[in-house]
């Protein structure tokens, strides 16, 4: 091995930096779907003038005041994602299974005296995200992901091989320490790559993301004279985001140009942390049949730690393997995400059914990276690309049931806006659509829900030259609730 057994300090802050947070994981944060009871789920998350569900309270507040009994319910879900990427017409299927629960929470119910009818408390946890996909990309390429490291190396008039590990610890040394790159004959300042002379080499690139994020609420709301309905909640977010990247190059069988047959490089990024949030809201009943809402949602101030490494092994045609790692990665940073308003309108149909839409404003320039004072890292640049290439949306949902006691059907409808502009050349939108049954008794109730969730987007292949591939992703998401209501 080429291992070099002495570095700095310095030299570790500084690759706690080249692994950046950037906008994209601010994005990631701040891009919610809000899931929850199979009900609210049934009905698109469409609830905010409706009320007296749980998972709404994370939506609308005010629908707290809705409630005339104590309720308690929980919901087990099973989220499948489905992908397809496509590149240069080569297609490649992946998918991933999670299970976990989307909802979990209790309301007290408690009648008052004179204007108020009643005051509801309330105490729960809303699943909100679903970060769990699994994408495998095949591709070849005459041009090896090898040159980042030659590049970096040979860069400003090149470096030694002892200074290598101080100066590339967790990313140019792997390559040199398993003899993918070398110094050039007669000059030790310059280097290049293994596969250098060789065509068609293959790429397998594999991700894979786990975790979510979730929010546990306390809750506090009144019902005035059963026309006005209003809430607050305190919300605790966390956050849970699991990356593992893993990219492959095989050279061609039959390649006598490099003694090596494969690389492979392995990424792992783990996200934790939590958060604080303000949510108001109220409906009001203007006619029996006709109900409007409104709420507004603070950014949610995130606290969050990203531990790192990077592995690197490496076999030649003869059986020989190298391996390298990185040293352990970590680093606290911050996320503002951005406010949220809402306005909700309802249609009660009697005993027949509801039908209700939330139109959802959401500004998404307006979300921040931030570091404690002394750190030394600076997210000016992220920050000025959040502000110059995202934009303010719209959210669209809408949702039904309709009643044939003691059963229920519900159909749902979500429009998620593109959070980037037009020319940044990418679309983030998605579209949710959703159905269910459930039954309704006296003291108990159960529901069921499927959706589907399709969205696009790009896959990376080697970063450093720009090669994507098309991907399309599908969540299937069922849930199941039960709850008890006395």
């Amino acid at each position: 091995m080429k291992r070099v057994l002495i570095f700095s300090f310095a030299s570790i802050m500084m690759a706690n930096i080249s692994f950046a947070q950037n906008e994209f994981d601010v994005l990631r944060y701040s891009n919610t779907d809000f899931y929850g009871e199979a009900r609210f789920n049934a009905m698109g998350g469409s609830f905010g003038a409706l009320g007296a569900n749980m998972s709404a309270l994370s939506i609308n507040p005010g629908g707290l005041g809705v409630y005339k009994s104590s309720d308690f319910s929980f919901t087990p879900g099973f989220h499948y994602n489905y992908t397809e990427s496509n590149v240069n017409g080569n297609l490649t299927t992946d998918g991933k299974l999670n299970f976990h629960f989307s909802n979990v929470g209790l309301v007290g119910n408690f009648k008052t005296s004179g204007g108020w009818e009643s005051v509801s408390l309330a105490v729960g946890y809303n699943r909100t995200s679903n970060f769990n996909t699994s994408i495998t990309v095949n591709s070849s390429t005459d041009s090896s992901a090898l040159s980042s490291y030659v590049n970096e190396l040979n860069a400003n008039g090149g470096i030694l091989e002892e200074d290598i590990f101080d100066a590339f610890p967790f990313s140019s040394n792997l390559a040199y320490q398993t003899f993918l790159v070398n110094p050039l004959v007669g000059d030790p300042f310059q280097y290049d790559h293994v596969f250098s002379n060789s065509k068609n080499i293959t790429q397998q690139t594999s991700y894979e993301t786990r975790g979510g994020s979730g929010e546990m609420y306390f809750a506090l709301g009144g019902n005035y004279s059963d026309k006005l309905y209003v809430g607050a909640l305190v919300g605790i977010p966390t956050i849970r985001y699991v990356y593992d990247r893993t990219y492959t190059e095989t050279s061609e069988v039959g390649d006598t140009l490099t003694e090596f047959q494969s690389f492979t490089i392995h990424d792992h990024v783990r996200t934790t942390g939590s958060g604080l949030n303000f949510k108001l809201g109220m409906i009001y009943k203007v006619v029996n049949w006709f109900r409007v809402g409104v709420a507004f949602h603070t950014p949610t101030l995130y606290s969050l730690t990203d531990e790192y490494d990077t592995s690197l092994n490496a076999e030649k045609k003869d059986g020989t393997t190298f391996s390298e790692k990185t040293p352990f990665g970590t680093f606290d940073y911050f996320v503002s995400t951005p406010y949220r308003f809402v306005s909700s309108g309802s249609i009660i149909m009697g005993s027949r059914g509801v039908i209700n839409v939330d139109y959802e404003i959401v500004d998404y320039s307006s979300a921040r990276l931030s570091v404690e004072s002394g750190v030394g890292a600076d997210f000016s640049n992220e920050n000025r690309s959040i502000k110059d290439n995202f934009v303010m949306t719209q959210n669209l949902r809408v949702g039904t049931e309709i009643r044939l006691d003691p059963f229920r059907v519900r159909l749902g409808y979500r429009l998620q806006g593109n959070p980037l502009k037009d020319n940044f050349g990418a679309d983030y939108s998605s579209t949710i659509y959703s159905g269910g049954i459930g039954i309704k008794e006296d003291g108990y109730y159960f529901d069921v829900a499927y959706s589907l969730k399709t969205f696009s987007n790009q896959t990376t292949i080697d970063a450093s030259q720009n090669t994507l591939a098309s991907t399309t992703l599908k969540d299937h998401y069922i849930t199941f609730t039960l709850g008890f209501r006395f």
